[in-house]
């Protein structure tokens, strides 16, 4: 499931910081252009008391100027008290304040909620020289305040209508704050939607890609995506459903194709089988009572084969290529072959050549069979000590398979009638054999012979009862 997501993580991953870096990026900008107007709006605010304020004095001192009483002391501080008074209507909140500085940078007169008392320092140092007709920012009295200045010819002062910064700004922190709640909700919807929509779009992907694994892991071709939609993915589905029938049905052509073969080679190895077994009965039924000779040939070599543990091939070569190890006797004379007198030294060096007829007769052959056929023929005369024939071969330098052969043709033509013989006992059989360790016979295939013998006894009673049978 985790490799199946890692699609969708992408793109969450990648479409959620853009969208959210909108999202900020629109949010700042408003911000700043709602500071900014309002900003303008408490500016003009500002403004509109200033010129109230001067308007209200000019008009009062229009008066009196008008009755000649301006010059008079007592109504100049009437006109005073009376500013002060409408200064004070014009105040609406506690961090307001009006200030007016005479000409020589003097506090003339204050007005404010606070409480001003006598041991307050009127001025600060530098704050006169700060002020300039129009738009104040900066520290006045240890506080940080912006404001409107403007001239008050008719008493010769400069007033500051100002507001601390801090509650000035207030209502700019009160938007940054609904701002930041209103993307934060933004975002967290942002997000789930998009997670959301994403995932309704590569979930078709997703389940996809799991059918393909499920393919790529069974190897079961019946397994088919589910086409959901009639977009891209849904194209895609289908033609990796139309891709898989394909590829189902090549496979199966192929299996069909594949079980022929395998039963036409099962068909001609049991003709090649069926071959050598009769090859075998050519020299065999010129001096043999029955096919049991070559049956027990090559069982009990097949048997000594798995004794000596080798794989199932080799003991399936030996079983059927054993048969042919006198295939050579079609070269010989009947008059030899079949004589029931002891035979004449120049007689036995005829017979001695059937090992070479034999040979001779399969070593040009591909079939495997009759290759290890061939190298029986020609060793399986040949002795442990070097006497045998045809090439006088000792030892190891006698293949294997000939040495298997040449035991067990030795003991099974003892066991068998012949025309100048009777059937020796398996015993009998078998104490010869074992005389015989490491003069004709491999001294270690005697010994797996003696150790076995129960079991080849037995070999050779199933093999002739079944044969009888």
């Amino acid at each position: 499931m985790l490799n199946n997501s890692r699609l969708r993580f992408r793109l969450v991953v990648m479409i959620i910081p853009l969208v959210v870096a909108v999202i900020v990026a629109s949010g700042t900008f408003a911000s700043l252009e709602s500071r900014k107007a309002l900003v303008r709006v408490v500016n003009r605010h500002m403004a509109y008391k200033a010129e109230q304020l001067r308007d209200y004095v000019n008009s009062e001192w229009g008066i009196l100027s008008e009755l000649d009483l301006s010059v008079q002391e007592e109504y100049r501080i009437i006109a005073e008290e009376s500013l002060r008074s409408y200064a004070v209507s014009l105040l609406r909140g506690k961090t307001e304040s009006i200030i007016a500085f005479d000409g020589e940078g003097e506090v003339a007169m204050r007005i404010g909620y606070g409480d001003f008392s006598s041991e307050e320092p009127w001025s600060s140092p530098g704050a006169y020289d700060s002020l300039k007709q129009g738009w104040f920012s900066g520290v006045l009295f240890g506080e940080q305040r912006v404001g409107v200045a403007f001239d008050l010819g008719v008493f010769g002062w400069t007033v500051l209508i100002s507001e601390s910064e801090e509650a000035y700004f207030s209502e700019i922190q009160n938007i940054k704050q609904t701002y930041f709640w209103i993307l934060a909700s933004a975002i967290v919807l942002i997000i789930i939607f998009i997670a959301a929509y994403v995932g309704h779009i590569i979930r078709p992907v997703e389940r996809l890609t799991r059918t393909v694994r499920q393919i790529s892991g069974s190897r079961d071709l019946s397994l088919r995506a589910r086409v959901e939609s009639a977009d891209e993915i849904g194209y895609l589905a289908g033609s990796f459903n139309s891709m898989i029938s394909t590829l189902q049905e090549s496979y199966m052509n192929l299996q069909n194709a594949r079980d022929s073969e395998k039963e036409a080679r099962k068909t001609a190895v049991e003709r090649e089988l069926e071959t050598l077994y009769l090859l075998g009965r050519v020299s065999d039924f010129r001096d043999e009572e029955t096919g049991e000779h070559l049956r027990r040939i090559g069982t009990i070599s097949a048997l000594f084969s798995r004794l000596l543990g080798q794989s199932e091939r080799e003991q399936e070569l030996i079983l059927n290529s054993a048969p042919l190890h006198d295939i050579g006797k079609i070269g010989i004379p009947d008059a030899i072959l079949l004589k029931p007198a002891r035979l004449t030294t120049e007689e036995f060096d005829q017979i001695k050549l059937h090992t070479v007829f034999g040979y001779n007769i399969l070593k040009d052959a591909e079939s495997e069979y009759l290759s290890l056929g061939a190298q029986i023929a020609l060793t399986h005369h040949e002795k442990w000590n070097g006497s045998g024939y045809p090439n006088g071969l000792a030892g190891d330098d006698i293949p294997l398979a000939g040495r298997i052969v040449a035991l067990v043709d030795v003991f099974d033509a003892l066991i068998s009638s012949r025309p100048y013989k009777k059937a020796w006992s398996p015993e009998e059989a078998f104490k010869l054999i074992l005389e015989q360790r490491g003069e004709h016979f491999d001294p270690g295939l005697v010994d797996l012979f003696e150790k076995n013998f129960s079991g080849f006894r037995a070999q050779i009673s199933q093999t002739d009862v079944s044969l009888r049978s």
